[in-house]
């Protein structure tokens, strides 16, 4: 239907089935801005492309258009040059078909509509298309905030927006009935893998549909997550804490921090494999969401712009801190691990003081010049930190955990996957040829053929080996 070298997504039905939206970016060099995606349509009939003219920014998932076929929505911002890891929130827009009277929703709630829960068995970043009600006077989109993903309503005509599902857990995708009053959506909770659930909208009632974890859940006994709250000087920050199983309040416990990626991502309220498995061998595992993080507003998100490491390195002492002043965890046996970012953090902080006893960097960010060259994503450090490495060469040295790489004296393991194109093999090169160098503890492994990803959809022998080398690394240094 359509020609051309060219990368087309999402594409939309209109109600009369005369057309196709969809979204593309047709400009010659639509490679160096993928992120610019524009709307157009397709007659069916003719095959005669018309572009909407609406705001060249991302576009998260599909289009949908009103029952009458006049207007569509999106979920999207307009701020090109940032792509979809940015601090820019993620708003319901729509626009008429003709590309007039384009609309922005939502800016009161200060949440992103990008769902960014992170999880190893919930799927992460998935994308529904709004859903108009049957009048096309109401848009059902979600928000993440606050380790949870919520479904909401905007009025188009007053532009009054409001959660309506107040879901104690993440929704991951949903579908509404052809009247928008019951919603079935893919959700997980702290104490159940995904399953399916019924949300009316009028009643807030929600009854779960399948069982399917059901016997896999009764038969392992496990403490469920639970949610924290502590403050970093003034900061409001939340986390959770998996205690080991025949906790005893009174015995003093080995512990784990694991940081996530991103940075613009959120732990939540799902069901986290890996932080159970850590738990069920002996450790108090903290998860927490430190500046940086989505979920809590544009302000929040954006305070590590341009120096990455901090605030998140003063929230996350203050979360160990905090789970120190619980009094079960042995303040002498501390461990960290983390991925992506979080493995950029695990480098920072393992450079930066000497408070952990053992670490894990995974699939990690070691210096952000070299990033810039060679991740699939390495322009963007450009609008991350003011400019590309040649022209802020102090900024990329400043806030890479290689410049401090000598002063790292804790127990390193080193998880990288060799076809990770995000956060490229070399990164963890580095890392082991300094710490090599400088004859410190150090081990490397690496995962052929893997992706970024090996923890959420790697090969299910390789994920099962990668949580084994964690686990042995700790219990060298922590038990």
């Amino acid at each position: 239907m359509v020609r051309g070298d060219y990368n087309d997504i999402f594409p939309c039905w209109s109600p009369d089935s005369k057309e196709i939206a969809f979204l593309s970016l047709r400009t010659k060099d639509w490679r160096l801005d993928n992120e610019k995606q524009d709307i157009f349509r397709v007659s069916i009939i003719s095959g005669k492309i018309k572009k909407v003219s609406a705001p060249s920014g991302p576009k998260y998932g599909g289009l949908s258009y009103s029952p009458d076929g006049k207007i569509l929505a999106y979920i999207g911002h307009d701020k090109p040059y940032e792509h979809g890891w940015g601090v820019e929130n993620y708003r319901l827009n729509i626009i008429t078909k003709t590309g007039r009277n384009h609309k922005v929703y939502g800016k009161s709630l200060d949440r992103t509509s990008q769902m960014i829960t992170l999880g190893d068995i919930t799927p992460s970043f998935t994308s529904t298309s709004p859903i108009w009600n049957p009048e096309g006077t109401r848009v059902y989109y979600g928000i993440s905030s606050e380790g949870r993903q919520q479904i909401v309503e905007t009025d188009v005509s007053s532009g009054k927006t409001k959660i309506v599902s107040h879901l104690d857990a993440v929704a991951c995708s949903w579908s509404a009935d052809v009247y928008a009053k019951t919603f079935v959506y893919n959700g997980a909770s702290l104490s159940s893998p995904d399953e399916l659930y019924s949300l009316n909208i009028k009643t807030k009632n929600t009854q779960q549909i399948t069982h399917l974890n059901r016997s896999y859940v009764n038969s392992r006994k496990f403490n469920v997550s639970e949610e924290i709250r502590f403050k970093n000087k003034r900061q409001d920050l939340m986390g959770w804490i998996v205690k080991p199983p025949n906790f005893n309040l009174k015995k003093k416990y080995p512990f784990i921090l694991n940081i996530h990626g991103g940075p613009r991502a959120q732990y939540g309220r799902t069901f986290y494999h890996e932080m159970y498995v850590l738990a069920q061998a002996g450790y108090v595992v903290m998860y927490t969401n430190p500046r940086g993080s989505q979920g809590y507003g544009k302000r929040f998100s954006k305070s590590i712009e341009g120096k990455w490491a901090e605030p998140a390195m003063s929230d996350l002492m203050a979360a160990v801190d905090h789970a120190i002043s619980l009094g079960y965890v042995d303040k002498n046996r501390l461990g960290v691990t983390g991925g992506s970012y979080g493995g950029y953090m695990t480098n920072w902080i393992v450079t930066h003081t000497d408070r952990f006893k053992a670490a894990v960097t995974q699939r990690s960010v070691s210096d952000l010049s070299s990033m810039f060259g060679n991740s699939d994503i390495g322009w963007d450090l450009v609008w991350e930190f003011g400019g590309p490495p040649w022209e802020k060469r102090e900024t990329y040295l400043k806030w890479s955990p290689m410049t401090y790489i000598n002063k790292c004296n804790t127990p390193l393991l080193i998880i990288h996957s060799e076809f990770d194109l995000r956060c490229n093999i070399e990164q963890a090169d580095q890392i082991f040829t300094a710490l090599k160098y400088l004859k410190r503890e150090v081990e490397y492994i690496r995962f052929p053929d893997e992706p970024h990803g090996l923890s959420r959809h790697g090969r299910p022998d390789r994920r099962e080996a990668r949580l084994k080398f964690i686990l042995g690394w700790f219990d060298k240094y922590l038990k």
